[in-house]
């Protein structure tokens, strides 16, 4: 018996599809908790551990984006999804490498407010 050509399960292909921004929307609340609460805290060494913090998490994040930005298929088989099939390549990792493209220019945009502003200020 032949078994009937099987769909990618749909929360994998969404899941896949919105990594980008998921990856996004984690790196701004992580920044702005952190920057909140250390703040809320006062600490003396405030304007090292704030700046050091956002660096990092901004680092860490684009490098998740840049990956999944240059090897979707990596990520597609972690899903169960197809890398292979002419859909997959056709929709699916144009679209996914769109949206990491504009989260990676998002979560740049976040990290750059460091070099500008300082830690803390607005909360005084």
């Amino acid at each position: 018996m032949n078994e009937p050509d099987r769909e990618p399960p749909i929360g994998g292909a969404i899941l896949f599809l919105l990594t980008g921004p998921i990856l996004w929307g984690g790196h701004l609340m992580s920044v702005y908790t952190f920057h909140a609460v250390i703040c809320a805290i006062g600490n003396v060494a405030t304007p090292t551990i704030v700046p050091a913090f956002v660096t990092l998490a901004t680092a860490v994040t684009a490098g998740l984006l840049l990956v999944g930005f240059g090897a979707p298929g990596k990520a597609a088989r972690i899903l169960h999804l197809q890398p292979d099939e002419e859909r997959n390549r056709i929709f699916l990792f144009p679209v996914a490498r769109l949206l990491s493209g504009l989260s990676f220019a998002g979560v740049l945009w976040t990290g750059s407010a460091i070099l500008t502003l300082q830690a803390c200020e607005q909360l005084r």
